[in-house]
């Protein structure tokens, strides 16, 4: 009997260590072709099969594309996967279209769930070549619809001296769209805020970063954003002041309440002078506290802008990019282990009897 115990943990022994040195095969075949002169860190191995459950990208006008990629994140968060990653590849469905499977988001460890509804993501395109799309407003409601380059330059918003290629959604270009934004210089780019975003939080972040920047004229910059902003009335300006007050930034208040208040005259003069009221904004900024740092009237914080612009973006390059191979040997390895103490629990409990 000891020696039936004694080949059935040598059997267990060598399927276990065949299983892994599969495993591992399977792990290096598929990092086979990585490129490792492609200065964007990207994973030039081949793509994941798809599901049916696709966005699409027109890349014609693009040249010496070999592999596309599609780059997703959650406004104001994290990406799915890090930027160019192997998650992200796209799957050529002819001629210069592009598919990415949505149903690849599900693995991110990064942000749970997959694409949730009613969350606003972005979205951006990029090659192997380096080149890419600016930031594109993207939900739930772009699945199964085609982004295409319109051939126009877009400014990045955090880098002026950067710029990425326009697209635009074919079937909800009326609703999606390139992201509206400030930039570092306090130009306006884009033309959509996400369905969830507030013109009023939108301004109310970037002002404390650039009301006294040597390269800003911030009245001049509110008074062309306000109307493209949604912001029309003296009660909005209020809610920008009162959103910033709520920020505790510590930076000179003062003279951005007397900003937003410039800017209001010079863009819609024949309202005249309007005055931001200190202590109402002062309430207003506890209410916002207490509702989560949102404005009362409703919506979610806005868009950080810090896109991957080449292959870069703080809260939008998380992600593992492990594809959980170390996961699964661990897990062959822990299997191993409990198997073999389990045969050795038998063959000892045998000797006793």
């Amino acid at each position: 009997m000891k020696r039936v115990f004694a080949i059935a943990l040598a059997v267990v022994m060598v399927l276990s260590m065949a299983v892994i040195a599969v495993s591992a095969a399977e792990v290096n075949d598929s990092n086979v072709g990585a490129d490792s002169n492609n200065s964007a860190g990207a994973d030039t191995s081949s793509s994941t099969s798809g599901s049916g459950n696709k966005v699409y990208f027109d890349a014609s006008g693009w040249k010496n594309v070999s592999i596309v990629y599609c780059h997703i994140w959650k406004r104001g968060g994290d990406a799915f996967f890090a930027w160019q990653a192997k998650k992200e590849k796209c799957t050529p469905e002819g001629g210069t279209k592009y598919s990415y499977d949505i149903d690849t988001l599900t693995q991110s460890t990064t942000l749970s769930g997959g694409l949730q509804s009613g969350e606003d993501y972005c979205i951006i395109f990029s090659a192997n070549t380096l080149v890419q799309t600016y930031d594109c407003t993207f939900s739930k409601a772009c699945v199964g619809d085609t982004a295409k380059l319109t051939g126009k330059k877009v400014e990045n918003p955090v880098d002026s001296e950067k710029k990425a290629d326009e697209v635009v959604w074919t079937k909800n270009s009326g609703s999606y769209g390139p992201h509206l934004a400030f930039t570092s210089i306090g130009n306006i780019v884009g033309s959509k805020l996400c369905p969830n975003e507030k013109g009023i939080e939108v301004i109310g972040d970037w002002l404390p970063t650039y009301y006294n920047s040597k390269f800003v004229k911030p009245v001049d910059a509110l008074a062309k954003a306000y109307p493209k902003f949604g912001i029309k009335t003296a009660q909005d300006i209020q809610d920008v002041y009162a959103y910033i007050l709520n920020k505790k930034t510590g930076q000179d208040e003062k003279a951005m309440k007397k900003i937003l208040e410039d800017a209001f005259k010079k863009a819609y003069p024949s309202q005249g002078a309007t005055k931001i009221d200190e202590q109402k904004a002062e309430s207003e900024a506890k209410d916002i506290a207490n509702n989560g740092g949102h404005v009362s009237s409703g919506g979610s914080s806005s868009s950080s802008s810090s896109s991957s612009y080449s292959g870069g973006g703080s809260s939008n390059s998380s992600g593992s990019g492990s594809d959980g191979e170390e996961d699964t040997i661990f897990f062959i390895l822990a299997g191993v282990m409990l198997t073999a103490a389990g045969v050795m629990f038998v063959t000892r409990r045998r000797r006793t009897e």
